[in-house]
């Protein structure tokens, strides 16, 4: 009898530590995807933010060759922005008056200098600050409302400057749209697992 029980408790733990290096190997995978899925936002943010910098550039050269004014190179390459696949970017000036937010020209420009997330830092300022020093384009980590009066998330954001019109520019994601989609992965797993 004793030696039997000496089996079971063997069988048991045999299995108790399988599910424990399991769950191990879950975690560890779940927080290398999340890296990934990181790496590859940043990366289209980059893109994004290179593709409107082009933009910049392209309407820049139509002023300084003289075919456009500078107020005409401006609203021209703001509304060009509408077309970059659908991408949240925003741009506001030196003076952070919002130029154009959510893909689209903002005709209200606001000023958004005073604007603060959840922890008491001013997220224009720094994003601004931080692109003046860094101009080959930096990432910044704020909250910001998933929309208008919604609950604050964190955000990553890319951005540069377009030192020749004195505007900041920037696109950015959702860190909870990252942490969905690993909630979505893992109840897929246990779907597959169960």
């Amino acid at each position: 009898m004793c030696r039997r029980c000496s089996i079971i408790c063997k069988i048991i733990l045999c299995v108790v530590l399988s599910l424990i290096a399991l769950v191990f190997i879950a975690f560890g995978y779940l927080s290398i995807l999340r890296g990934e899925m990181l790496v590859e936002r940043k990366s289209r943010l980059v893109n994004i933010i290179d593709k409107t910098e082009a933009i910049f550039q392209r309407y820049d050269l139509y002023y300084q060759s003289g075919v456009l004014s500078l107020e005409q190179a401006q609203k021209q390459a703001l509304q060009r922005l509408s077309l970059l696949d659908g991408n949240y970017i925003f741009v506001f000036d030196d003076d952070y008056t919002l130029l154009a937010s959510l893909g689209s020209v903002d005709d209200s420009n606001p000023n958004v200098k005073m604007l603060q997330d959840t922890n008491g830092d001013f997220t224009y300022q720094m994003i601004h600050e931080q692109a003046k020093q860094l101009t080959a384009g930096t990432f910044v980590s704020y909250c910001f409302p998933l929309f208008i009066g919604g609950k604050t998330v964190r955000k990553i954001s890319y951005s540069k400057r377009f030192p020749a019109w004195g505007w900041t520019y920037g696109a950015g994601v959702y860190i909870d749209d990252i942490d969905s989609s690993i909630s979505h992965t893992l109840i897929s797993f246990d779907e597959l697992v169960v």
